[in-house]
C-alpha cells in the first residue's frame, strides 16, 4: 500500500512511481477515473517514459465500473453506518478494523474478480 501526502497530480505521480518500480518489468494496465489529478502534461510525460505503464480512463459516471467505489460503500457500510465516533481518529480506526478483517475472498468479490 502505498499512503501519499498529496491527494492531487503530484500524489498520483508519487503512486505512478511507486507502482512502476514494484512491477519493474511488467506491463501495466491502470484503470481510473477521469479525476483532473490523473490527465494533464505530467501524466503524459510519465507515461511517454514508461512505456509499460498504460493508463485507462473510466467513462464519465460509471460508479459500477470503478471498484473502489464498490469498497468503499462496503466499508461505509460496516464501519461507519448507525455510529457515532468521537472524532476522526475513532473513524479511521473502525474503517482499519473492517478493511483488515476482510478475506481476499471477500475482496475480490467486491472487484469482481474471480
Amino acid at each position: 500500500m502505498i499512503k501519499t501526502h498529496r491527494g492531487d497530480r503530484q500524489g498520483f505521480l508519487d503512486v505512478l512511481r511507486h507502482l512502476y518500480k514494484r512491477l519493474k518489468g511488467y506491463a501495466i494496465w491502470l484503470y481510473v477515473d477521469g479525476a483532473r489529478w490523473h490527465k494533464g502534461e505530467l501524466i503524459d510525460q510519465f507515461t511517454h517514459k514508461h512505456p509499460n505503464l498504460h493508463i485507462e480512463y473510466l467513462p464519465p459516471y460509471q460508479p459500477g465500473l470503478n471498484m473502489q467505489e464498490r469498497i468503499w460503500r462496503r466499508v461505509r457500510y460496516e464501519s461507519t453506518a448507525n455510529s457515532w465516533f468521537e472524532n476522526l481518529d475513532a473513524t479511521w480506526s473502525s474503517v482499519q478494523r473492517t478493511t483488515r478483517s476482510w478475506s481476499g475472498q471477500k475482496i475480490r468479490r467486491l472487484c469482481n474478480i474471480t
